[in-house]
């Protein structure tokens, strides 16, 4: 069987390359920090107090936030 000259993979009908890894973590980089975003909004639009927001609620916020775009991410590419 063939061999890919780029992967060196078996080069059948369906063959694709695997992505770069500098395009992979890029692409875990954006998704983590739009997750942050996301997840320090959802905190601020639903604060029911109206008060100041805490230094620990946003830190949470923004590292759940991130992390479960980040697993959404990886979880739909796979």
């Amino acid at each position: 069987m063939a061999t890919c000259p780029r992967c060196k993979g078996h080069l059948t009908d369906s063959h694709r390359c695997p992505r770069r890894p500098i395009f992979v973590a890029a692409e875990v980089v954006a998704a983590g920090v739009a997750g942050g975003m996301a997840g320090f909004l959802l905190v601020f639009a639903f604060d029911p107090n109206g008060r100041q927001i805490s230094d620990m609620e946003s830190l949470m916020s923004v590292v759940i936030g991130a992390c479960l775009a980040i697993w959404v991410n990886r979880a739909l590419r796979s």
